[in-house]
């Protein structure tokens, strides 16, 4: 008896941690379209859960139609040199007068991050130090704590938590392995819910309001390229020295300060950086046919 409750109790343990989703870079891709639609009426108090196995319902909800995105390669867009660092975009479509704009990611086998944001109007904003968006492998509990900073304005930090996984309802539709992550952006916070296979957004809450993004196209494409798999950069933290294992020939490396300014040139994959102050620094590294940048940090 003892042996038969001890493989039951076993097996509703591994059952329980396989029913945790993780989150991993090659679960987004481009290729998908969603509408956007703005939430009103929403039952606050069934969003504010965190959790294992828990059900959000917001099928009460009222949705408004408020415009359209796309998940793109750079190469559909027209801006795939002047953000050379980006490999993967989305493209929002206004309703109201069908106006577009870009925001515009860095993906990785480690991070998401946002390149730029509102490209294409007036209002177009470049990241000096990326701010990421996801950190993978991402599974429940986990959280990442990352610094960015905007042109023409100071460093801040994001902190973006996993803090519950199970099933997302919207009116007609239900959606099973669904994670929910809370983010604190310098002090501002909002809730998102994604789907973590495919790796898709669902549902965002905060200050500004509810949207509920609505798959209406799946990816057939090929998972977007890791621009990262060019290089390896070790130690990091890097007190003196940084090494580079680079998978192609490189024709130039360079270092750039949280500021954006450039600190250092190179070719070589040993680089000396004991000139250096302490603090993030993000390389970049070109070859014949590729380019990628990775952050690291000088003690």
């Amino acid at each position: 008896m003892k042996k038969i409750y001890f493989f039951l109790l076993t097996l509703i343990i591994a059952t329980s941690l396989a029913a945790q989703p993780v989150v991993n870079s090659n679960n987004l891709e481009t290729g998908s379209a969603f509408n956007l639609y703005a939430m009103s009426n929403v039952n606050i108090a069934n969003l504010a859960t965190a959790g294992a196995d828990i059900t959000w319902d917001i099928s009460g909800a009222t949705a408004t139609l408020i415009g359209s995105v796309n998940f793109l390669e750079m190469s559909e867009t027209p801006y795939a040199a002047a953000y050379p660092e980006a490999n993967f975009a989305m493209k929002f479509t206004s309703q109201s007068d069908a106006s577009v704009s870009y925001s515009l990611f860095n993906l990785t086998e480690s991070v998401f991050e946002e390149v730029a944001n509102n490209v294409g109007t007036a209002n177009s904003v470049s990241f000096l130090n990326y701010r990421t968006s996801l950190s993978f492998p991402f599974s429940f509990n986990s959280s990442n704590t990352d610094t960015y900073q905007k042109e023409n304005q100071e460093i801040k930090t994001i902190i973006n938590m996993y803090d519950g996984y199970g099933t997302f309802t919207a009116n007609a539709s239900t959606t099973t392995e669904v994670i929910r992550m809370n983010t604190d952006d310098n002090g501002n916070t909002s809730i998102n819910w994604w789907k973590s296979d495919p790796l898709v957004p669902l549902f965002q809450g905060s200050s500004n309001g509810f949207v509920l993004w609505e798959l209406t196209s799946t990816s057939m494409s090929i998972p977007v390229s890791h621009s990262n798999q060019l290089i390896e950069i070790y130690p990091n933290p890097a007190a003196d020295e940084l090494h580079i294992i680079n998978k192609e020939q490189l024709s130039k490396i360079e270092i750039y300060n949280s500021l954006g300014q450039l600190q250092l040139t190179t070719t070589q994959a040993l680089i000396d950086i004991s000139i250096l102050k302490s603090g993030v620094y993000i390389l970049k590294a070109w070859s014949e046919k590729s380019y990628a940048s990775q952050k690291f940090m000088k003690y």
